[in-house]
């Protein structure tokens, strides 16, 4: 078995010395996070010796335990596999054949980057579950993170011939992308996460004291005075504000510095992140496709983000839950290149996610009716039960119906957003009500197809066609199409795979 053309290494070896600090320090970080609020919120005169001796005693543990994971960590790459021994009580030894490894991605946080060193995630891709399929070295030397994925990842040289200027970049962080930040809801997730953290010391907080404050005291005698739509639009306008800073921040420390470049070796390397920077390396051999999002307000301001189709990026952590960003081509860019990229790395004369779409029959329509219209009833049927019977006012069911006008956008919405193609070497499908997605997968990585078919598709004689890929989610669906049309275009997508169980159409004979 042959992997690369670099010299295995055959001795067993440590995670860098330094770790043994640096895992401690974030525990310790966040010791201090909490000493901080509680003598902000409680006054020192509040706080006793016994705290500090707690978090004293932490600390030390945390390096005596980092100190003995330290000693009891090696690991070692041969010929044919990759080793890992580690175990403080109990012992264990990992190895995964070489020739299974998918992917080596490196993440250097702030306190990683202080000290020269990386994480270094060596996985096989496979689906939730498998975690001994996946090795995590923490804390080695950058330039040994580097040494291994070089001698780990790459298959294969590029041919004599190809075009020598590898790295210039697909794409490249600019000033143009910033302006595409404040067009999601990233700053008001965070405000949540912010105030569920607070919630943490709500032990800690002497809200009586808070309360008699005097900013507090004079913003609530403020907002007394003020008439309440003026307040009401007040609010909103600071959140879309505070929204507006956050996302814009948050899009920079995530993604700045990003760049997209395609090495030598017929891999595309990803390396975006101000505080905590990722590296991600995707073998192009192994790419099936790319799907293009485009969140409402997104599309409205011009912007999309793109996702990569490939086999063995693991998108699911070992419980099953989605990574974040795992298969991530593009964050929030300018749609036009999005689908530059998009063609780019398709190897496509133009981006197939642009392309004219066939539209989906008007009766697609009514089915999207039925079931979103319904469902938002339900509240006000729930609360106009007890109000005719004279046991609750009637006016939060005649409230409730306001949820009917965002349904039947809804549906519109998702009705506008359907469609599908063949595009040369590619299969198309648009789906999404809120979030456009546009999939394209090459037609050679399709290995299944699945039809489902509700009760209110029968009588239109509607389908939903999945076509089952071996990389990334692994299902892509072409929703509430013509049967007749998209089982066309599934036989001609994939010749040979669905023709054994094609027969004549007794209505149609």
């Amino acid at each position: 078995m042959t992997v690369t053309g670099a010299p295995p290494v055959t001795d067993w070896r440590r995670l860098d010395r330094r770790s043994i600090w640096v895992e401690a320090v974030k525990p310790g970080g966040g010791l201090l996070l909490a000493g901080a609020v509680a003598v902000t919120f409680r006054g020192w005169d509040r706080v006793g010796w016994i705290e500090p001796t707690i978090g004293a005693v932490v600390v030390v543990g945390i390096l005596v335990l980092s100190a003995w994971a330290w000693a009891t960590t090696t690991y070692r790459v041969t010929a044919t596999h990759v080793e890992l021994r580690s175990g403080l009580l109990v012992r264990s030894a990992r190895s995964v054949p070489r020739d299974r490894l998918r992917s080596v991605d490196l993440t250097v946080d702030v306190v990683h980057r202080v000290a020269g060193l990386a994480v270094v995630a060596i996985g096989t891709g496979r689906q939730g579950g498998e975690s001994d399929d996946e090795l995590k070295l923490e804390s080695v030397s950058t330039a040994e993170a580097e040494r291994l994925r070089s001698v780990l990842l790459v298959r294969e040289a590029a041919p004599v011939g190809a075009p020598a200027d590898h790295r210039a970049p697909l794409a490249e962080f600019g000033a143009s992308w910033v302006r595409l930040a404040p067009l999601s809801l990233a700053g008001l997730v965070a405000i949540g996460v912010l105030a569920a953290a607070l919630g943490q010391f709500r032990d800690a907080i002497d809200y009586e004291a808070l309360w008699g404050s005097g900013p507090v005291r004079s913003a609530v005698a403020w907002a007394g005075g003020v008439a309440p739509p003026l307040l009401a639009l007040l609010v909103i306008g600071g959140l879309l504000l505070l929204n507006t800073v956050l996302s814009t921040v948050l899009y920079v420390v995530s993604y700045g510095g990003f760049r997209l470049v395609r090495d030598d070796d017929r891999t595309l390397r990803l390396t975006y992140g101000l505080l905590t920077q990722r590296s991600v390396t995707i073998e192009e051999a192994r790419i099936r496709g790319v799907r293009v999002d485009e969140p409402l307000l997104l599309r409205l301001g011009g912007g999309a983000k793109a996702k990569i189709v490939a086999a063995g990026l693991g998108v699911q952590d070992s419980e099953g839950n989605e990574k974040r960003d795992s298969d991530l081509l593009l964050p929030a860019v300018p749609v036009a290149l999005a689908h530059r990229v998009t063609a780019d790395v398709l190897g496509a004369a133009s981006s197939p996610a642009a392309v004219a779409l066939r539209r989906h029959p008007a009766a697609a329509l009514r089915v999207l009716l039925l079931r979103w219209v319904p469902v938002s009833l339900l509240p006000a049927v729930g609360l106009a039960v007890p109000a005719l019977l004279g046991v609750f006012p009637h006016w939060p069911w005649q409230l409730a119906l306001a949820l009917v006008p965002p349904a039947v956008a809804g549906a519109v919405l998702e009705f506008g957003n359907l469609g599908h193609a063949l595009s040369g070497a590619f299969l198309v499908a648009r789906s999404g009500s809120g979030v456009r997605r546009t999939a394209v997968v090459r037609r050679d990585g399709v290995i299944a197809w699945r039809f489902r078919r509700t009760v209110l598709q029968r009588r239109p004689r509607l389908l939903s066609v999945t076509a089952a890929v071996a990389a990334g989610k692994g299902a892509h669906t072409i929703a509430y199409a013509d049967q007749d049309e998209v089982l066309r275009v599934a036989a001609d997508a994939v010749p040979g795979l669905l023709a054994p169980f094609l027969e004549p159409d007794p209505a149609q004979a």
